[in-house]
Parts: structure tokens; C-alpha cells; sequence
């Protein structure tokens, strides 16, 4: 008996070896994640609040789907691309029909939207856009002076993704543990507890990867992604029609934006992360021969109010110290709507985004000699 139990042990020690080795391994991770890194470290807590991969996963499919048209002759070659990028108050307040009736700075119009008030995220959403075999002629950015500050991450905040999946997770592991005293403590290890900072982490590790071996390998966006069966609308309609009598929603903005420092004027720094982050864009996009917009967004009176007074003379400021010589094209709308068509305190409703993308479209005429002849 004991001479079998050796014989057992000698075959199956390389695995034993492997376990103890990898237990080991994940005990340590406690402590240098925990200790050695802190929790306030910026390798792996993010700077800015994750908007979730499925927003990715969307633009990604929509720049694929234009790829695909553009391959397969369904856009002319000479086609001129316009892009208007922006967060969800450009997907509320910018519709494309609009820009391909009236905006003559570009023949074709794409509306890409991310989330949040953040340069930085929105960088990050908006990378398929240099995977594209077309080449956008004009790119605009719908902004708000409070994209300065961006939104940091705060730890203690509920969870952005959906709490019955992360019930069922949390009921799912105390069970399964519950009845095995050696790994009671496995809840209190730190990659534990921050699963979803750890995965968001090493997702967006492997994602930048993959983006810049594809990109150095002259993949298009139709090769890194499957195109979308509608790459051109993506209407908001649960923005567009909720309902204004629920004021609680624009309550809870305001304190959303106020933990994050928007309201405090020492937070708007031109030259700081968020600021950066928009000029890179800026160049980026000058450098693929696009000529580029900046639309300042309306917002309601009663948040206008409460924001900064150097706010907006900020984010002008990062536009002409870093581009002296040729600063982008400013279109000031940040009053330009009532009250009355706002369904919150940032986001428009259906008639208030008609008539701001109306105004919009008009802003955005190309000279006389770029202008394409009738009929071509």
C-alpha cells in the first residue's frame, strides 16, 4: 500500500509541483497587489470610470460595417467622410440626417458616440476610426467644457454593470465556499475583491495589444471586427423620450459630476491629463488629413450656473496654446437651447436635437472650391 501511494505521488508530483507553485503564486499576488502596489495604484485602478466592452464592441462594428461598404464599391472612392464624435449628449443632441442634408464639409456623416465627460474614454472608444480604409475628410467633436476634469474613478461607487449578474455571481461563490474552511478567507484576497478592476484591467492590457500589432500589420476595421448591419444611425431613444418630470435623474447628476470635482475651478487644467487628451486626438485626426471642428454642446441653464466661470475660457485656452498658429474651428452652442427642450440637465430631447443639429449642419459648409460639382 505505501509503495503504491509513492509510486502515485513520483507520476503525479509535476502536477503537484504546477498546483502548489500556482497556489503559491495567487497567495503572493495578495500581497503585492494589496501592499506592494496599494489600491490607489494607477496600473491597475482606472483613471477614468470603465464605460463597459459592449460600448466598444458597438463603434467597432459600425467603422467595420463602413470598411465593408468602402471595400465593396458601395462608397464611392472620392467619397469625403464626416465624423461627429462625442459622448451621449452628442447621441442625444446630433442626428445624421441632418449633417448629410445640409453639412457640405463632408458628403457622408457617421455619428459616434461614447460615454461620460471624458477626453481620455473617449480617446480610448474611438481608436476603430484609424482602422477605416476611408479617411474622414472632416471630423467634429461635441464637447463640454467639464470633459477637462473627466470623470475619475471612484471604488466606492455602485457597480455600472447589471446587479442581478453580479447577485448571482456573489451568491455563486459564497456557496461554493461556504462549506470549505481552507478557502474561506479565498473572498478577502485582493484579486478577489477587485475581480472587476483586475479583469477590466488585463481586457484593456489585451486590447491594446491587439490594436497595435493590427494596426503595425495594415489591418482595416473589416478585419478586426465584424461590420454592423446599420453602421450609420444609432438613435438614443430611451434618451430621447424619457420623462422630464423625473427631476430626481437631473438631482443625481449634479451630485454625480460634484464627487468628481466638476464644479470646483481649480480642477480645470489646461494642461492636464484630459487637456492632453484632446490635443492628441486633435493632431491624430489633423494627421489623417481631416480638417477639424470643436462643438461646445448646450446644457440647461440651471447646470450652466454652477460650473466654473474659467471653464470654457480653459478649454479655449488648450486649443490655442497648443495650436497657435491654426486652432480648430470653435462652434460656441452652449446656450444656443431652451430649457424646456432638455429631458435632463445635459441631454435634449427629440425637438431639441432637431433643432440643434439644424444649427450644427449649418456651421459646417465647406468653402466654395471644395465643394464637389452638381451631379459628381
Amino acid at each position: 500500500m505505501a509503495r503504491a501511494a509513492v509510486d502515485a505521488f513520483v507520476r503525479l508530483r509535476g502536477v503537484l509541483v504546477v498546483a502548489a507553485g500556482a497556489a503559491a503564486i495567487f497567495a503572493a499576488m495578495h500581497v503585492v497587489l494589496g501592499y506592494a502596489l496599494s489600491k490607489d495604484a494607477t496600473a491597475v485602478h482606472p483613471r477614468q470610470r470603465p464605460l463597459g466592452w459592449a460600448l466598444y464592441d458597438r463603434i467597432w462594428g459600425r467603422v467595420a460595417a463602413i470598411d465593408h461598404m468602402y471595400h465593396n464599391g458601395q462608397l464611392p472612392r472620392d467619397t469625403r467622410l464626416g465624423v461627429f464624435l462625442g459622448v451621449s449628449t452628442t447621441a442625444t443632441g446630433i442626428q445624421r440626417k441632418y449633417l448629410d442634408e445640409r453639412a457640405t464639409a463632408a458628403d457622408r456623416w457617421i455619428v459616434l458616440t461614447g460615454a461620460g465627460l471624458s477626453f481620455e474614454n473617449l480617446e480610448s472608444v474611438m481608436l476603430p476610426v484609424f482602422f477605416c480604409s476611408l479617411k474622414p475628410s472632416t471630423v467634429v467633436f461635441g464637447v463640454h467644457p467639464q470633459m477637462l476634469v473627466g470623470e475619475r474613478y471612484l471604488g466606492d461607487e455602485a457597480s455600472a454593470e447589471f446587479q442581478q449578474v453580479v447577485g448571482r455571481r456573489r451568491r455563486a461563490l459564497e456557496s461554493r465556499f461556504a462549506g470549505i474552511r481552507a478557502l474561506r478567507g479565498l473572498r478577502k484576497h485582493w484579486a478577489v475583491e477587485n475581480r472587476a478592476i483586475v479583469g477590466e484591467f488585463l481586457r484593456s492590457l489585451i486590447y491594446m495589444m491587439r490594436l497595435t500589432v493590427f494596426y503595425q500589420a495594415g489591418v482595416s476595421a473589416e478585419g478586426f471586427s465584424a461590420p454592423a448591419p446599420e453602421p450609420w444611425d444609432d438613435d438614443p431613444l430611451w434618451l430621447w423620450y424619457m420623462d422630464d418630470a423625473e427631476r430626481q435623474f437631473a438631482h443625481d447628476q449634479v451630485g454625480f459630476w460634484s464627487r468628481r470635482g466638476h464644479f470646483e475651478s481649480e480642477n480645470y487644467d489646461p494642461q492636464g491629463p484630459q487637456a492632453q487628451s484632446l490635443v492628441r486626438m486633435i493632431h491624430a485626426y489633423r494627421s489623417l488629413g481631416a480638417d477639424v471642428y470643436i462643438v461646445i454642446l448646450p446644457l440647461r441653464s440651471t447646470l450652466r450656473k454652477i460650473i466654473p466661470k474659467n471653464a470654457k475660457p480653459c478649454l479655449l485656452k488648450v486649443l490655442h496654446d497648443a495650436f497657435p498658429e491654426a486652432p480648430p474651428k470653435v462652434i460656441d452652442l452652449d446656450s444656443a437651447i431652451p430649457d424646456a427642450l432638455f429631458t435632463d440637465e445635459a441631454h435634449l430631447s427629440k425637438s431639441g436635437g432637431d433643432r440643434l443639429s439644424r444649427m450644427v449642419a449649418d456651421q459646417l459648409k465647406a468653402p466654395e472650391e471644395k465643394k464637389k460639382p452638381a451631379g459628381k
